[in-house]
């Protein structure tokens, strides 16, 4: 039998949080301690924290009062706001507006004081400056003798800026000195970065201001192509802005402070007689800087004077505008650095690794630099004949076009240009190559096997790399050895990728990142060469992983670079265009719905701020009329472990047993939840009623709850994590029952959740689980499970199965069946990163092999 825990439960990861404020801490360093050294330039001592302290600092930010008593001005009333919003969201035309309108003033309480839609309108317009708009330029572009005229929007950079700057919400969330990050693993402490301040260009770029009191304004640009309509005739290209001075949370997020739209780009239509010329191809990149010019004009000259800017706070500060990070797939990497592409010399808009190199991912090349670069096209532009000059260019892959970043101080392209796991991964090294490999190794092996992988795999979350805990028990490692290898590679490759996208890297897992492209590129070799059917393997994609993990050491975690959240903006453009416009001159139509959404949440979220002060100076008078000792609940969701949700109507034991008569995982299971309670509840303090062993009678009661929300902490980032797990035989019409891992009492163990219930001792409650322990011995370690990194466990037979309390589960766990051995389950580790790392301490632990 396996100890249970109870109440009194102490995850060992929260236990630092227990000691009360005012507690006096000794002068040496504990545990998890934090270490911030803050920029030279900025004043500010190096401090040490303890971990819960550094987290409570990190998440604090003081509320603004509001100042506005009428928040949803310019419009006449709050109504008239609250209605012009609806039918902005609810993309009604002018002539439904109308109607609506018509039919409210009829019978409306509250007096609507809009009229017509043309009304709303001239509001929208009234507030529109409120936040800065956009503006239009048209750019020429001389191409064989012609002029070219091109329409460009954008949104001027700066005045996004400044409204950040001043707005009270994102205000005490800034961060604008560079830090390195260390914490404390009893001996040593160890580096970690995360947020783009916590990484080496943010530092390097603090370094580089003219003026000591100056702070970087840190940019993330992205630009890509979006189709709109449904078969991409109609496209857009947007330019999404975030700031990097704003934590994760809210840069990555959808409210003020995460994307904005700041730029439509002209797209300039193929001409046949010119398309894939090199001057046409050089035309188009010239159009693409020339317009991005425009968008990055008015941070051209403050990058290099500075500007002082009155923040939320009414404290003037120093601002230097860079581009930190361009987040971009390849084929605008190589647009941005104005490089060729991926049949040039030099392929890599990072380095110049030469083009028959790229599969070499483990040798490093000189890297690029815009001072480099610019070096190379002015004495190319100094040779007199057209060949010389483009012979100098084509040998480092540029082309004869300024780049408008060159314009912006302390701002290297090159450097700005970033690894990105949603192209050059999950789009790109799996989609594109491994899977679309392994797809014709599994074809080529024949359709049997291919229907057996195929039914392992819809039994599982369809998540395409979790190919290998469905394929690893059909494809032989004799009979099937070049699948076999190959789908050892996708194993390597997903490590990279579950590396790749730690919330926070420390220096140790960078090291061990490394180690997995290092195995990764050994196993792709090898298949490499076995392989006879012509795949090229030296591509711009698979070089990247070169760039990856110092990318993180420049800039941080790599959700910092990623185009994930910048695509999710298409969403809003796409459906503005098929809703809202009338296919004709779009840009203009999409861009003024854009800004009015902007307008109405910045509205919204001052008014929600008003309330908020009614409510609480309405509170305050309440709570001063009442007893002093009547306190609120403020108990958050993140103050516990767990929490049972679902519960069902109380059952009799008789009944539960009754229910489960075929089941032996139930057999006698009041007795042994007696038993189970009555040795548990002294060992935590908590005394049996008159000191006899407890004995449950049939017609007493339990509640069965069929949901539980555990919270822990994330190993990964160290902050609170939810899962939220089943255990019900009908959810969504499936049975389903969670597994879990549970800190047992002769160490960690997994399970499956069998039932969730609720039993009352004495009067007190207590929540218990009914588990199947997967914690049988599963013999002497397999080469397969070595090859495949596999955690094994096996269930113990059914009869065995245990009560626990539920705070004994430390989280859930996802299992796949291993076929080939009945009653064993692999532990799915990619699941997510804390499961990744998790997986990773228990391997060594148990003295498996890296």
């Amino acid at each position: 039998m396996h100890g249970p825990t109870f109440d009194d439960y102490v995850n060992p990861d929260e236990a630092l949080q227990d000691a009360p404020d005012d507690h006096v801490l000794p002068p040496a360093f504990q545990q998890d301690d934090i270490r911030t050294e803050y920029h030279p330039r900025s004043g500010i001592p190096t401090k040490t924290n303890r971990l819960g302290d550094f987290r409570c600092h990190t998440n604090t930010a003081h509320s603004q009062v509001p100042q506005n008593t009428t928040p949803w001005e310019p419009f006449g009333s709050r109504i008239d706001f609250d209605f012009a919003e609806l039918i902005l969201k609810a993309n009604l035309t002018k002539l439904q507006t109308n109607e609506l309108i018509s039919l409210i003033r009829r019978t409306a309480f509250e007096r609507l004081s809009v009229t017509d839609y043309d009304g709303i309108c001239k509001m929208w317009d009234a507030a529109s400056p409120r936040h800065a708009n956009f503006k239009k330029e048209v750019i020429s572009v001389p191409h064989r003798d012609q002029e070219h005229n091109f329409d460009v929007w954008y949104r001027p950079l700066w005045d996004w800026a400044c409204d950040l700057l001043k707005d009270p919400r994102l205000g005490p969330h800034f961060v604008f000195d560079a830090q390195r990050l260390y914490k404390y693993d009893g001996q040593d402490f160890v580096r970690f970065f995360d947020e783009p301040w916590t990484a080496n260009a943010f530092w390097d770029s603090q370094s580089s201001l003219p003026k000591d009191e100056g702070k970087p304004f840190a940019f993330i640009i992205y630009a890509d192509k979006a189709k709109l309509s449904s078969f991409g005739r109609q496209k857009a290209y947007p330019v999404i802005a975030r700031c990097a001075n704003l934590p994760v949370g809210i840069r990555n997020g959808e409210g003020f402070g995460g994307g904005r739209l700041v730029g439509w780009l002209p797209i300039v239509e193929e001409e046949k007689q010119y398309s894939g010329t090199q001057s046409f191809v050089n035309f188009k990149n010239v159009v693409w800087h020339e317009s991005f010019k425009c968008l990055l004009k008015s941070l051209a000259s403050l990058s290099k004077t500075g500007f002082c800017v009155k923040c939320w706070d009414a404290i003037e500060r120093l601002f230097y505008p860079l581009i930190l990070i361009l987040s971009a797939d390849y084929e605008e990497q190589c647009v941005m650095t104005l490089i060729r592409g991926t049949k040039c010399k030099f392929p890599c808009p990072v380095c110049l690794v030469p083009r028959e190199e790229l599969g070499n991912v483990l040798t490093s090349y000189p890297l690029r630099t815009t001072m480099s670069t610019q070096a190379t096209l002015q004495e190319a532009r100094s040779f007199a004949r057209q060949e010389d000059k483009e012979k100098l260019l084509m040998s480092r892959g540029l082309r004869d076009v300024d780049n408008a970043f060159s314009d912006v101080a302390h701002t290297d392209v090159h450097s700005a240009v970033s690894f990105d796991r949603l192209h050059v991964n999950n789009e790109g090294n799996f989609s594109d190559h491994l899977w679309t490999q392994f797809q014709e190794q599994v074809k080529s092996i024949g359709r049997r096997t291919q229907s057996k992988i195929d039914e392992y795999f819809d039994s599982m979350p369809h998540i395409s790399k979790l190919i290998v805990f469905a394929a690893h028990d059909v494809i032989d490692r004799t009979s099937h050895a070049l699948p076999y290898l190959l789908l050892r590679c996708i194993r390597q490759y997903v490590n990279v990728d579950m590396y790749a996208a730690l919330e926070v890297h420390t220096s140790e897992t960078i090291a061990e990142g490394r180690r997995a492209i290092q195995e990764f590129t050994r196993l792709l070799d090898q298949y490499s060469a076995k392989d006879d059917s012509g795949k090229n393997w030296a591509y711009p994609k698979r070089h990247a992983h070169t760039h990856l993990f110092d990318d993180i050491e420049a800039k941080g975690a790599t959700r910092n670079t990623n185009t994930k959240p910048n695509e999710k903006c298409h969403g809003p453009i796409r459906r503005i265009y098929l809703r809202r416009t009338n296919f004709k001159n779009i840009a203009e139509q999409v861009l003024r719905l854009d800004h009015r959404f902007l307008i109405a949440h910045s509205i919204r979220l001052d008014i929600e701020d008003y309330d908020d002060l009614i409510i609480s100076q309405s509170d305050h008078l309440r709570l001063d009329s009442e007893d002093d000792n009547e306190q609120p609940n403020n108990d958050s969701d993140n103050t516990f472990h767990v929490k049972l949700g679902a519960a069902q109507e109380e059952q009799t034991f008789a009944a539960v047993e009754q229910l489960h008569a075929n089941d032996s995982a139930f057999n006698r299971f009041r007795i042994k939840l007696a038993n189970f309670l009555s040795d548990s509840l002294p060992v935590h303090g908590i005394p049996l009623p008159g000191g006899k062993r407890l004995k449950f009678v049939p017609d007493e009661t339990v509640t069965e709850h069929r949901f539980i929300k555990v919270n822990y902490e994330s190993i990964v980032d160290w902050r609170t994590t939810t899962d939220y797990l089943r255990c019900s035989p009908s959810f969504h019409n499936f049975p389903r029952y969670d597994c879990v891992i549970i800190q047992a009492q002769a160490g960690v163990i997994f399970g499956r959740l069998l039932m969730l219930f609720t039993c009352v001792v004495d009067g007190r409650t207590h929540p218990v689980a009914l588990v199947h322990p997967y914690d049988a011995p599963v013999g002497q370690r397999s080469l397969t499970d070595n090859h495949f990194q596999f955690w094994r466990v096996r269930e113990r037979p059914r009869i065995s199965s245990e009560f626990f309390s539920v705070h004994s589960i430390i989280r859930g766990a996802a299992l796949a069946e291993d076929h080939s051995v009945r009653g064993d389950y692999l532990v799915i580790d990619t699941i997510d990163t804390d499961m990744f790392l998790r997986m990773k301490s228990m391997h060594k632990s148990a003295g498996h092999p890296a």
